[in-house]
């Protein structure tokens, strides 16, 4: 293709855009969407880029009463879970490291007086990050249209300021929990999501990380690893808290209607509180209690 001598050489569309735009453009030209506002933009690499606004329709989220459980946190990003049980786990310990490698950057930068580069690199770790999250999401999107289940969420707004810290970790970027874009990736998620017709639920998030998945009886975790001191589950603790988010049904803890015995003295399991998720004995009954015998669900 030729070009004057003070004009950069040009490149056909096809070899500009990328394969995940075919589906927006395709229904640009098929008059199914709505185009919005058009604007260029020139990478640093001297690649230009068009982008367009489009407005279009969703299929409809419904629900098969199946649920993937989805638990955020920081030593892994992101854990799911099937209603069968079976997990997934996004750890990217780049994310961590990166944190620690800009964080230390940024130190020095500021004593140097170097205020637009600490600007500069403060944007590309933020560009890190939300690539990070938009590889998660469209993983567990996958993941839930795969199984056939909706997505379910812990409710976490409010978080930063709510959960402790010590002072120790709060001084450490990779573990601040203040540093950490748990709505980016949420956002994320519900949009990818309804592009996919698949529904998304938000659950309390109270004690779900302590809860047993088996019995919903309070259980000690140790780091990764949790157990529960009434039925003897034990598992990594990341996968527990996402199988009570994906079972969380609203009640507060399991109840066992049992024969010729008082209502409700006998049916309350032990360590239980208020407003942890409701055990669903998918599994094996409670070793060494009544429902060994006849146990029923709600």
């Amino acid at each position: 293709m030729s070009s004057s001598p003070n004009e950069e050489p040009k490149q056909p569309v096809n070899d500009v855009y990328g394969a995940h735009a075919t589906r927006a453009l395709d229904a640009l030209l098929d008059g199914t969407a709505t185009k919005g506002g058009l604007k260029l933009w020139r990478s640093r690499r001297g690649v230009w880029y068009a982008l367009v606004s489009v407005t279009m329709d969703v299929p409809v989220a419904e629900t098969s009463g199946q649920w993937v459980g989805v638990d955020r946190g920081q030593n892994h990003l992101a854990v799911t879970s099937t209603p069968t049980g079976r997990p997934r786990f996004w750890t990217y310990g780049v994310v961590r490291q990166a944190r620690r490698h800009y964080a230390a950057k940024r130190r020095r930068l500021q004593k140097a007086g170097k205020h637009k580069t600490v600007t500069r690199l403060e944007h590309k770790e933020a560009r890190l990050v939300r690539h990070v999250n938009h590889v998660i999401s469209k993983q567990i999107v996958r993941f839930a249209v795969e199984h056939g289940c909706g997505i379910r969420l812990e409710e976490l707004r409010g978080i930063r300021q709510t959960a402790k810290q010590r002072t120790e970790t709060k001084r450490q970027a990779d573990k601040n929990r203040a540093y950490w874009p748990y709505f980016d990736l949420e956002t994320k998620i519900m949009y990818k999501a309804a592009l996919a017709g698949i529904p998304v639920e938000k659950v309390p998030a109270a004690y779900t990380s302590k809860s047993c998945c088996r019995c919903g009886a309070i259980g000690q975790r140790e780091r990764h690893s949790f157990r529960c001191p009434r039925c003897g589950y034990r598992g990594h603790a990341d996968h527990n808290a996402s199988r009570n988010v994906g079972r969380w049904v609203g009640v507060a803890c399991p109840v066992v209607l049992e024969r010729d015995v008082g209502v409700m003295l006998a049916s309350v399991p032990l360590g239980a509180v208020h407003d942890s998720p409701r055990a669903l004995y998918a599994t094996d009954p409670v070793r060494g209690t009544a429902q060994e015998g006849e146990s029923h669900r709600l």
